[in-house]
């Protein structure tokens, strides 16, 4: 399935004026590191813009603008391909049942499955989003590594090093010259979240950190996250221009979590990360809701409690997304618990399913669904199927010849359909006048509509 074009609208030329106008001012300001704040300081110590210096094991200019490498093929068509605009809008078939109350100042349900918002608060607001950045930065480094374009270990730069013990951030304790494998790092940063980390992955990907967030807007842009803007590869940061919207980090999380070794390392409790040893989860989640499986904490002073998380139950999966939360395990816990009790997914059919026979003078051939017929709804909806037949098939049939259709109904609403596809070849009767008059008869009674209930 090839990538949706992507609009670049008003909303996001400015964006990216305002991200150059920050790099520029960020580069001019550039001098010696006298903070060990990851984000308010530069990146290199040199004064003179002519000087260059080493980043890793990558020689920069400071004063020449980030140019980024090109953005690594991830080699996964995209799951979602409606704007969120378009996700917002989608509606949800059945009664609409009342959303928790929450503390978060924005959140979002998202069933993926439906590509459809279930519940929210102000979910296309962008909101400051803590370290709840770094699943951008993890996948961007999944993809490089899947297209073979870094090496599988990198050097902590003396950069990275200073970051990574700044006072009050997470930290995974590097020290400068430290060679460390590329998965363990990401696995690590997944789980105990440490910011030198972060930096340590961008250097080695892009050269410096500011080509690598130039790369991470490139990404965001990309997959169509109009109101996501990075200004660093950590979430350690108080610009306001760092910001990202609860339905944004959720078509994040669902994209990184296509990756198997994501995807386990954000349902581990505890992991053993190699180089960094047993790491335990800062994902509470994990702990405390039945079913997590994911994805990602984040929490400064201004952003508030943050959190990307996953949940299964019942064979459905759901994102919920808080921002600028007082309790963020017990918004989720809320949020998961309306997505799976006050909505269902009724299945009736799967591809392969033969529910229906189509009959000649000739013989007769099995019917396949082509494709699942399902659709969430909200509980206590009326569901059914209608069958419907092609009354007047004529032979030869080939198999794989569309005969008929299987209709989902909500509350008598035609909401999803699957081609009844004939499971093998027909060939007609030698008896022909025979064959045409029981035919004819066949004809006419498949003109009616087989109606079945379904349990919602």
């Amino acid at each position: 399935m090839a990538s949706r074009p992507v609009t670049v609208h008003t909303s996001v030329r400015l964006r990216a004026v305002a991200v150059v106008v920050a790099l520029l001012t960020l580069l001019t300001a550039m001098g010696p590191v006298t903070s060990a704040r990851a984000q308010a300081t530069a990146t290199d110590p040199a004064t003179d813009p002519s000087t260059t210096t080493t980043e890793g094991s990558v020689t920069v200019d400071p004063s020449a603008p980030a140019v980024a490498p090109t953005l690594p093929e991830s080699g996964l068509d995209p799951l979602v391909t409606a704007s969120p605009d378009e996700l917002v809008a989608r509606p949800v078939p059945g009664p609409r049942p009342e959303a928790p109350d929450l503390t978060a100042a924005g959140a979002v349900l998202f069933d993926p499955a439906d590509q459809v918002v279930l519940a929210g608060v102000d979910p296309q607001v962008p909101r400051r989003m803590a370290s709840t950045t770094k699943i951008m930065t993890l996948l961007l480094a999944l993809e490089a590594l899947a297209d073979g374009s870094v090496a599988p270990e990198l050097t902590v730069s003396p950069f990275a090093e200073e970051v990574d013990h700044a006072p009050g951030g997470a930290s995974l304790d590097l020290e400068a010259g430290d060679v460390v494998p590329v998965e363990d790092l990401l696995a690590a940063l997944l789980l105990r979240s440490g910011n030198g980390g972060a930096v340590a992955l961008a250097e080695h990907i892009a050269g410096n950190e500011t080509a690598f967030v130039s790369m991470m807007n490139a990404r965001a842009v990309e997959m169509g996250l109009d109101d996501t803007t990075f200004v660093n590869s950590s979430g350690l940061t108080d610009d306001e221009a760092h910001h990202a919207t609860p339905l944004d980090l959720a078509l994040l999380g669902i994209e990184a979590m296509r990756y198997p070794s994501f995807a386990e390392w954000a349902g581990a409790a505890s992991y053993d990360t190699g180089f960094f040893g047993v790491e335990e989860n800062r994902n509470e989640m994990l702990t405390a809701y039945e079913g997590t499986i994911g994805i990602k904490t984040g929490f400064t002073t201004l952003a508030g409690e943050c959190l990307v998380a996953a949940a299964e139950r019942d064979g459905r999966i759901l994102y919920a997304v808080v921002l600028g939360s007082d309790n963020r395990v017990a918004d989720t816990s809320a949020l998961f618990d309306h997505g799976f009790e006050d909505y269902a997914r009724p299945t009736p059919l799967v591809a392969g399913d033969t529910p229906a026979t189509y009959r000649w003078a000739a013989g007769e051939v099995p019917l396949q669904v082509a494709e699942d017929l399902a659709r969430t709804v909200g509980a206590g909806a009326t569901v059914e199927t209608v069958t419907r037949l092609a009354p007047d098939a004529s032979l030869p049939v080939a198999s794989g010849t569309p005969l008929g259709e299987v209709v989902l109904v909500v509350d008598g609403e035609e909401v999803d359909r699957t081609p009844l596809l004939a499971a093998a070849a027909v060939q007609p009767s030698t008896d022909t006048a025979g064959a045409a008059v029981a035919d004819t008869i066949r004809a006419f009674a498949r003109l009616g509509e087989q109606r079945q209930a379904v349990a919602a």
